[in-house]
């Protein structure tokens, strides 16, 4: 590297349209996946003609590119580019399986079910299972940005246990493991890989989609329960998830499982609804993230976490603790307001959940 390279790299380092990410690789042969956003969607095209453009998320104005120090430098420069973050990895918020059990039944006076309301799992898949495909299958749509499959699986089980919690009618165990939901519709959206682990681009293809198609299969509430460290520069899964809001669906996502002050993204947006886990006597679960994001503290709300018992791939049934199953317990809550208030806002639809919860311990927590 020369002198001016030195220099230049220096001087983009105090850049305001590029994040720690990107800046990190200036100066090195490799490149790094970056998230550009414009200022406008007219000016998409411009990227295109200019870059190697590998993703495109008109839905946030942005597109996704491999970013070295020639691209940074040209980004730098255009006035065009609102700013330039690298992709980050993300993790399904599973803690790992434990022993005893926290059954999910609910008290609802109201005999609400989740009928005709559309709850996305946006996880590792979603498999056939007794207790979401008999007496019908109501895994009603399935999308796979991972490896482009039309029929539903799920190669890890993280989605699948999610889509129990959140929607499990407790056929196999003759409801006795029942989700909150029992009759809602599941659309699974296949984004996180078999290990677990995704990247932020195939995060915000699926975003893409669900931004393109929800109302054509009646989805309502979306269901993250995965994770990333939160980008220190405009992060791009908080952006995502934020228009999905804005455009009226009701989006819940898990905080995170490293404990205070380790909240993920893009359970950060304030315009969504951050759930936590507390355990069997209602306690704040040790894993559980939690702390502020912009002055906003967060999770919102907390919901059982700790050893749950739903859903397996294979069939049967399992356990699992951690925010990943805190999550689609308040997806379910949430499929039951819309199916009792047809046009509800996400932002009502946080505020009844939070006047329906109890306050322990200084925290909301939702017990139906």
């Amino acid at each position: 590297m020369d002198k001016l390279d030195r220099s230049i790299i220096e001087n983009l380092k105090d850049s305001r349209k590029l994040d720690g990410g990107v800046v990190s690789v200036l100066g090195s042969e490799s490149k790094v996946d970056a998230l550009v956003r414009v200022r406008s969607p007219l000016e998409l095209g411009i990227l295109e003609r200019r870059f190697e453009v590998k993703h495109m998320y008109p839905f946030i104005r942005s597109v996704g590119i491999s970013c070295g120090l020639e691209e940074a430098i040209r980004l730098e420069r255009m006035q065009e580019v609102e700013y330039v973050s690298a992709q980050g990895s993300v993790f399904a918020l599973s803690d790992g399986a434990g022993a005893g059990t926290h059954g999910i039944r609910i008290t609802n006076e109201s005999r609400l079910d989740g009928r005709d309301v559309g709850v996305c799992i946006m996880d590792t898949g979603v498999s056939p299972h007794s207790d979401i495909s008999i007496p019908r299958e109501r895994i009603v749509h399935f999308e796979d940005m991972i490896a482009g499959e039309d029929a539903p699986y799920d190669d890890n089980g993280h989605g699948t246990f999610v889509a129990g919690v959140a929607c499990g009618n407790g056929m196999l165990s003759g409801g006795d493991v029942m989700g909150v939901a029992p009759a809602a519709n599941i659309i699974g959206l296949k984004v996180i890989g078999k290990n677990g682990e995704s990247g932020a681009f195939k995060i915000l293809d699926g975003m893409q989609w669900l931004f393109d198609n929800f109302r054509s299969y009646g989805i309502r509430v979306v269901c993250m329960s995965f994770g990333a460290e939160p980008q220190s520069y405009a992060d791009p899964l908080k952006a995502g998830a934020d228009m999905l809001a804005r455009s009226g669906l009701i989006v819940v996502a898990a905080a995170g499982n490293s404990g205070q002050g380790g909240l993920r993204s893009p359970a950060i947006s304030d315009e969504i609804v951050a759930v936590g886990a507390v355990d069997e006597e209602d306690k704040i679960a040790s894993f559980s993230s939690r702390g502020s994001y912009m002055g906003v503290s967060r999770p919102d709300i907390y919901a059982p976490g700790v050893n749950v018992k739903g859903i397996e791939a294979g069939g049967t049934y399992a356990h699992m603790s951690g925010t990943s199953a805190a999550a689609p317990y308040v997806a379910g809550a949430c499929a039951l307001l819309c199916q009792k208030y047809k046009t509800l806002s996400p932002e009502l639809a946080k505020r009844i959940l939070l006047d329906a919860s109890s306050d322990v311990d200084g925290v909301k927590v939702l017990k139906l």
